[in-house]
């Protein structure tokens, strides 16, 4: 692309605990925290990539999964062009109340893309949890796909965030028509 870099709104919901913020350190300083606080509002991080022949930046938006801040983060799911619907592998519960958030999110960001991420893969025990199929089954409702990632090991992070960045880039070129 020539010129100014697409920069695409990047949303990352979920209930509280399932781990958007470990994700998204991970992702931009390759660090895990053990001692994560619970984020407060909203936090915010970007990073620039390369997909292919184009370079992008992903504006990472964290938003913060406790109810109290529910009505207060919808304005930030204004202009999203992916939601990152993360949920914890380990609580089933996690994954269920992921349609509260889309619901959110797509009142707010009608075209938003959603990938769905289940997180803490490194604390699954065999068989417990929430297995692959049961978020793929919730994840063709909204047309997404599902990946799951650790954030504690980075196993799969990167390659999520190259998959956001891939599909923000598939919708822009439908979008002009390229």
């Amino acid at each position: 692309m020539a010129g100014r870099l697409p920069i695409y709104k990047t949303v990352l919901v979920g209930e509280g605990g399932v781990g958007k913020t470990s994700i998204t350190i991970r992702y931009t300083e390759n660090r895990f925290d053990d001692e994560m606080k619970m984020t407060i509002g909203v936090n915010f991080a970007s990073k620039k990539m390369t997909i292919g022949e184009d370079n992008v930046t992903l504006m990472l938006w964290d938003l913060g999964g406790q109810p109290r801040f529910r009505e207060v983060i919808s304005d930030y799911f204004k202009g999203a062009r992916i939601a990152i619907a993360v949920y914890d592998a380990t609580r089933s519960f996690s994954l269920q109340r992921l349609s509260e958030w889309l619901g959110r999110v797509k009142e707010n960001a009608p075209d938003c893309q959603i990938i769905f991420v289940g997180n803490k893969i490194d604390e699954r025990d065999n068989g417990s949890g929430v297995q692959m199929e049961e978020a793929a089954e919730m994840a063709r409702q909204y047309g997404a796909e599902v990946m799951e990632v650790s954030a504690k090991t980075g196993h799969g992070v990167n390659e999520m965030f190259e998959a956001a960045a891939k599909i923000a880039l598939e919708r822009h070129a439908e979008l002009v028509g390229n």
